[in-house]
């Protein structure tokens, strides 16, 4: 058989196997081969670190960082607890503050609807129910009604007096709507018959006499009940009232200077009771926080602003002289010493209690043995002379201070009320031929 010649190149390129030898292979990845940078694998994320436990790290603190470690601890604690309770104080007086004015505007409102104040004028139609009455249902009827605007109040103020078993049930009444409570249980009494009422208008500076000679003009009460209900009668309920204490001197009447003149409505032999506390509560009531201020910063108590205010009223011949008069008594009174002068020198002391010479020979009086007289006594008399009005009581807190005004030591007036002042005892003669006095 012909064998085709084998390619000696092919015999070489396989090398003869020795006998029991396997083939070797070496395997090469191909991206061995490659050039350029290479691809390197993604970090592995290390293991965190051991964190050494706080109970541990404590164990290991000496006695001395454990001491000092808790006085921090109890340092901190003492802040925390301050600062709390400064923050409970302040959330408490916050609280007690919102009470106290909440509570103070109820009373004031019970106040004032006790007097009928406030309420518009009016009449309203009143049916006493059949059976038996309580307090509450007949408080509720008339706020309902409109004659009262503090049904509990009413309510307390009949159980107080007891009177409601003297309302006739089944009775229609007509009521005003502006009456006080004593005004309107009167009515309830009284059924139809309604008592008749007078309107009285008291000038600024009125005096008590006065007073008392228009009460009992009106058929409100007789003059000398009056008189001798303001100084005997208790009327320590009014703060104004209470200050001047059990001992009120050598005053010639108590109340003096705090009987507000202004216009009232009364009923004819209305109690004095209610006759006096419609003046007092008037009083109260316009002497308020703004003027309460301002007598705080006078260093003056009450009574004396009130007996200053009382000659200011008596001497002034207008509104805006009264605050030029209130400048010469402080400064008479201040400084007045510096210069001689120890008196007010106020003619409308003279004679109180009456206004003037010819009042007390009409009313055949006597005068009040020169307690009052500032001719006689140094510095302010034993009391007020009058009872002052709002602008007096002003003044007399609050005195003309600018320019010549705070140097002022005499004033006086001509017969048509023109005020001249002057600072020395020469200019003041001066003044009083231009006044034609003397």
């Amino acid at each position: 058989m012909n064998q085709t010649p084998q390619d000696p190149r092919q015999e070489r390129r396989q090398p003869p196997q020795s006998p029991g030898r396997q083939n070797f292979q070496v395997n090469i990845d191909r991206r061995d081969l490659m050039t350029g940078p290479i691809e390197q694998p993604a970090a592995r994320r290390q293991p965190e670190q051991y964190q050494e436990p706080h109970s541990m790290k404590k164990a290991q603190l000496t006695d001395k960082e454990l001491r000092a470690e808790k006085r921090a601890h109890r340092k901190r604690n003492r802040v925390k607890a301050r600062k709390n309770k400064r923050i409970f104080k302040i959330v408490w007086l916050c609280m007690v503050l919102l009470i106290s004015f909440t509570f103070a505007s109820y009373l004031i409102g019970g106040s004032n609807d006790f007097f009928g104040a406030g309420r518009p004028q009016g009449k309203a139609d009143v049916t006493i129910p059949e059976g038996e009455l309580t307090e509450d249902a007949l408080a509720e009827i008339l706020h309902k009604a409109g004659i009262i605007s503090k049904p509990e109040f009413f309510s307390l103020y009949c159980k107080i007096k007891g009177d409601i078993d003297r309302f006739g049930p089944g009775t229609r009444l007509q009521v005003d709507t502006d009456m006080d409570y004593e005004a309107i249980i009167t009515v309830l009494e009284g059924g139809n018959e309604s008592r008749e009422t007078v309107k009285i208008a008291f000038p600024e500076g009125s005096t008590v006499l006065q007073m008392a000679k228009l009460l009992e003009e009106n058929e409100v009460c007789t003059a000398q009940e009056f008189l001798t209900e303001v100084n005997s009668g208790d009327y320590t309920d009014y703060n104004a009232i209470a200050a001047l204490g059990a001992d009120t001197g050598d005053k010639y009447y108590k109340l003096e200077g705090y009987l507000f003149p202004d216009t009232y409505d009364f009923y004819k032999g209305e109690d004095l009771d209610d006759v006096i506390g419609k003046f007092l509560w008037n009083f109260q009531q316009k002497f308020d926080d703004r003027l309460q201020q301002k007598l705080e910063a006078s260093g003056m108590t009450l009574d004396e602003a009130v007996t200053l205010a009382s000659i200011i009223q008596a001497e002034a011949a207008g509104t805006t002289d009264m605050f030029n008069v209130s400048a010469v008594l402080h400064n008479r009174l201040k400084f007045g010493g510096d210069y001689g002068i120890y008196n007010l020198e106020c003619d409308s002391t003279s004679f109180y209690p009456y206004k003037n010479e010819e009042e007390m020979n009409e009313m055949g009086g006597t005068l009040s043995h020169g307690a009052y007289d500032t001719y006689q006594v140094s510095g302010l008399p034993a009391g007020a002379i009058c009872n002052p009005g709002l602008d007096a009581l002003n003044a007399a807190l609050k005195p003309n201070d600018s320019g010549d005004a705070a140097d002022y030591l005499y004033f006086c007036h001509s017969a048509e009320g023109e005020a001249y002042y002057a600072t020395n005892a020469d200019d003041h003669e001066y003044n009083k031929q231009l006044a034609g006095i003397e």
